[in-house]
Parts: C-alpha cells; structure tokens; sequence
C-alpha cells in the first residue's frame, strides 16, 4: 500500500509539474551512430543518395500546428519534443532525414538532401523531383510512428515506437524498386516513474536506430546488387 501510494504521488507530481511550468520542453538528445562501413560499400562509389524529409503521418500530430510536428511525447500537460545539434523542437520529419543522410554517408554511400517531400502517392512528382534533381532514383516516405507513451495502473509501462515507411523509385522507368515499411519499438516497467530522458534515450538508441540500420542496409544491399544502380543518386527531401 504504501509503495502505490508513493508511486501514485510521483505520477502525479510529474503531471502537475508539467502544469505549473508552461508544459512544453525540449530535451537534448544523443544519438550514439548504428552503423559501420558496409561490406559492399566499394561497390556503391560514385552512388549519391539525395535523402528526402519524410511526411510526418503520425495520427497524433495534428498537420495545421507546426508545435505539434516536433512532439514525440505526451504526458498529461507535457509535450516534449527533442534538441539536436543545439537546435531546440526540431521537427521530427527534420530530424530523421538528418539523421538518414549521416548513417548512408556513415555506411559508405555518399548522400545529401533534396528540398520536397514525397511519398509513394505520388509517383509523378517523386520523378519529377528526380529529373529536377538530376538522379535516377528518388526515395520518399512518411513517419508512421514516433513516439514514447507511458500507461499508469499497478506498474508504470513506458513504450518507444518507430514504424517508417520508405519508397524508392527508380525515376527514368517510375518503377518502385523498394517499398517497405519498417516498425522497431521496446517497452519497461517499473514501479516508479521512468524518466523522460531515459525514455528520449531508448527511443533515439533503440528504437530508431534499430529502424534505420534496416532501412540503409536493406536500401544499399539493393543499389549493389542491381547492376542498373551501380551510378545511383538519391532523394529524401526537405520542404
């Protein structure tokens, strides 16, 4: 009794905290870097990949509130979103196209950014994009899920969740070479509040890089067994 009774006060002392304080706060994030060198990387030089921001289709963001689009937690008043490279709410769609473009050129594929977003529904504008950018291959896509939530009952359950959806099209032909939607996630639980920090950590270290080594080993596995790939450029894009 007297464990839940303390447990109960922290959860809500984190809420009511959030009320009194304005609600909103944006946490610095550390991103410890997914991968290595690929083993293929030698086949993939003179490959540019353009990497595109992707739509943020999170059904929790409401489109018409930019705040809305850099929040990846809600906690009763809080809304915390992330601080990247001194840059504070950056906006989610931002982030992980930033985060794409350094773990392709990590990997050893050279890559930049292009300034639309693109999804698979529009298959035209993703090769026009392309042609515009000079690169035959533009990959677009959209944030399905990025979020941490914390259920309350006899134990505190926190939970980090990824799912991205990522289409490559190949821009002289319109063909979709790659589509896949890709979900990593974890969950704890504990007697006790579970920090937002923590929780910003397990999301960024586990979840998304989890998310993101798929996506880039899968992508340039494709780019260097195809010999039609072998002079590749790239799109992820940026509005």
């Amino acid at each position: 009794m007297r464990v839940d009774r303390l447990r109960s006060l922290v959860v809500v002392g984190l809420l009511t905290g959030g009320a009194l304080s304005g609600c909103s706060r944006s946490l610095e994030m550390t991103y410890n870097p997914a991968l290595y060198r690929l083993p293929q990387a030698d086949k993939l030089k003179g490959i540019v990949l353009g990497i595109a921001k992707p739509e943020d289709r999170r059904a929790s963001v409401n489109q018409a509130d930019a705040d809305n689009l850099t929040y990846v937690m809600r906690q009763g008043s809080w809304r915390i979103g992330l601080t990247y490279k001194g840059r504070e709410f950056v906006p989610v769609a931002d982030l992980i196209q930033t985060l794409f473009i350094e773990e392709f050129t990590r990997a050893g594929v050279e890559s930049k950014s292009i300034a639309k977003i693109l999804t698979k529904d529009k298959i035209p504008d993703m090769r026009a994009a392309g042609e515009q950018a000079g690169v035959p291959y533009v990959l677009g896509g959209r944030v399905l899920v990025f979020e941490i939530t914390n259920d309350t009952g006899w134990t505190i359950v926190s939970r980090r969740s990824v799912t991205l959806e990522v289409t490559l099209v190949r821009v002289q032909s319109g063909d979709v070479a790659f589509d896949n939607v890709i979900s990593m996630g974890d969950r704890d639980e504990s007697a006790w509040a579970i920090t937002h920090a923590s929780s910003v950590d397990r999301l960024m270290n586990n979840a998304f890089r989890q998310v993101v080594t798929q996506v880039v080993e899968q992508v340039a596995a494709k780019l260097a067994l195809d010999p039609r790939d072998i002079n590749v450029r790239f799109a992820f894009v940026t509005r």
